[in-house]
C-alpha cells in the first residue's frame, strides 16, 4: 500500500500528526517493532510504500495510527511482483470455498471473473467445496463479496502456491462512483434525489469536497453530482411539495473493506473521525484530460 500525507481540502482538521516527518517517523517505528512490515521510499518525498502480510495487517496499522491522531491517504493494496527470466511473475494461491449448493453458480462466476481456475468441486452434506487456483490480487476484496453472495454462509481459506507469469488485467469492481462536484455540507434534499442513482456513503450534514466519492453508481461510469444543492424556497405551494424526505442510511466501511473497495484511481482519506473516498485527481477537468492521455498512450502502444 502507498501511504501519503493527507493533502485533501479537509486535511489537518482532526489529526494531531499530519506532516511528512511525523508520518515517516511513525512508519519507521512500526518497522522496528514489527518484523513483517517493510517501508520503502517512493519518487515522492511525501509517499512511502508499506508492505506487509496482507491487507488485514495493514488495515490494523491504519486503525492504530488514526487512533493515535494521524491523518494519511492510502491507495488500494497491490501484490509484490517478481522478475523471473525476464518476465513479470505474480503470486498465485490455492483457495478452498465452502458454500451452500444454491450459491455455487454465482461463486464460480465470481472466481472466474477474478481469473481463478477451478480444479475440483466436491459435493457433501454441508454444501459444496470448490477448490481453485487464483492470482493473489484476485483475492483482494473476495472475502467481502463472498459474504454478500452467500448471505453470510460462505467460508473460505487459502494458501500460497507459487509465482507464475502475469495472467492479465483484472477488474474486481463492476460499479462506478458518484463524485461530488461541489464543496460544502451535504443536504437532505439533494441526497433524496441522488439515492435514486445509487447507494450513498454520506449522510445529511456531512461535509464533502469536489472530487470526493460520495456513493456507488450501478454503472461503470463515474457520475458527477452535487450533494450540497438545497431546496429553493418560493411562495407557491402545491400538493405533495412538503413531503417527508426518507433517506436510506449510508453505507459504513471498515478500513479493511475501504482499501479493498477503492479502484486504482482512488484513495482513502483516513482521519481520527472519518473515512473518506476520493479521486486521486480532484479536479474533474484534469481527470478527463488524464483519461484521454491514458487512452492515447494505450492506442499508441497497440
Amino acid at each position: 500500500i502507498i501511504f501519503s500525507v493527507n493533502v485533501s481540502p479537509w486535511a489537518g482538521r482532526e489529526g494531531k500528526y499530519v506532516t511528512s516527518r511525523q508520518v515517516r517517523d511513525r512508519l519507521n517505528i512500526e518497522q522496528l517493532r514489527n518484523v513483517s512490515v517493510r517501508i520503502a521510499e517512493t519518487d515522492s518525498p511525501d509517499s512511502w510504500q508499506v508492505t506487509g502480510r496482507g491487507e488485514l495487517q495493514l488495515a490494523i496499522l491504519l486503525e492504530t495510527m488514526r487512533r493515535e491522531g494521524f491523518e494519511v491517504l492510502v491507495s488500494r493494496p497491490t501484490v509484490l511482483y517478481r522478475e523471473i527470466d525476464g518476465r513479470r511473475n505474480e503470486p498465485f494461491e490455492q483457495i478452498w470455498v465452502e458454500v451452500p449448493e444454491a450459491h455455487l453458480g454465482t461463486v464460480m462466476e465470481t472466481l472466474s471473473k477474478r481469473l481463478g481456475k477451478i480444479s475440483n468441486i466436491e459435493h457433501h452434506t454441508a454444501g459444496v467445496t470448490v477448490t481453485a487456483e487464483i492470482p493473489t490480487r484476485g483475492l483482494i476484496g473476495f472475502e467481502s463479496d463472498l459474504v454478500t453472495l452467500t448471505s453470510g454462509n460462505g467460508v473460505m481459506s487459502h494458501s500460497f502456491l507459487e509465482y507464475r507469469p502475469y495472467s492479465g488485467d483484472l477488474v474486481t469492481r463492476q460499479t462506478g462512483t458518484l463524485v461530488s462536484m461541489e464543496k460544502g455540507a451535504s443536504m437532505a434534499y439533494a441526497l433524496d434525489v441522488l439515492q435514486a442513482r445509487g447507494r450513498l456513503f454520506v449522510a445529511p450534514g456531512d461535509e464533502v469536497y469536489g472530487g470526493q466519492v460520495i456513493g456507488e453508481n450501478p454503472r461503470r461510469d463515474d457520475l458527477p453530482v452535487n450533494p450540497t444543492k438545497a431546496k429553493h424556497l418560493d411562495n407557491m405551494r402545491s400538493s405533495g411539495a412538503d413531503k417527508a424526505i426518507l433517506l436510506t442510511p449510508p453505507i459504513l466501511f471498515s478500513i479493511e473493506r475501504a482499501i479493498e473497495y477503492i479502484d486504482n484511481d482512488e484513495l482513502v482519506e483516513v482521519t481520527p473521525n472519518h473515512l473518506r473516498f476520493r479521486k486521486r485527481i480532484l479536479d474533474a477537468n484534469d481527470r478527463r484530460k488524464e483519461t484521454k492521455r491514458a487512452k492515447a498512450v494505450g492506442l499508441a502502444q497497440v
